[in-house]
């Protein structure tokens, strides 16, 4: 299926590290994955960039033994874009292709892929203030 360009889409990616990488050098990469996806987010013309980082917190704990829930995720980060078909063109072009190329070479480093998770939404503004 074919995405509507009329619509504001967020490409997400839901991240866990690898095992055997520890929660401070996670944030060390996650810092540099965090510049070169600014890079790609100019490149891109995104409308928007966010990168969310999981707080080391006993209240998380407390929501996944209450809840019955998995792990939180390391990190979250969203690109919003509205045209996502244009997107996808400009990642086969460059600078963005070279951009993307380097983004999915740090991922191997300390992201642990089969475990995290990516995907495109829709966005539904409920509430904006």
């Amino acid at each position: 299926p074919t995405v509507r360009e009329d619509i504001v889409v967020r490409f997400i990616q839901c991240v866990r590290r690898k095992p055997g990488v520890s929660i401070q050098d996670f944030r060390r990469q996650w810092k540099a994955y965090q510049s070169k996806a600014t890079e790609l987010a100019k490149a891109l013309n995104a409308a928007g960039l966010t990168f969310s980082t999981t707080l080391a917190v006993d209240e998380n704990l407390q929501v996944m033994l209450v809840r019955g829930t998995a792990e939180p995720y390391d990190g979250v980060v969203e690109f919003r874009v509205s045209n996502a078909p244009r997107m996808i063109e400009r990642l086969e072009e460059e600078p963005a292709k070279g951009i993307w190329q380097k983004l999915r070479s740090m991922q191997t480093e300390f992201m642990d892929l089969e475990r995290s998770s990516f995907f495109f939404a829709a966005e539904e503004v409920v509430i904006r203030r």
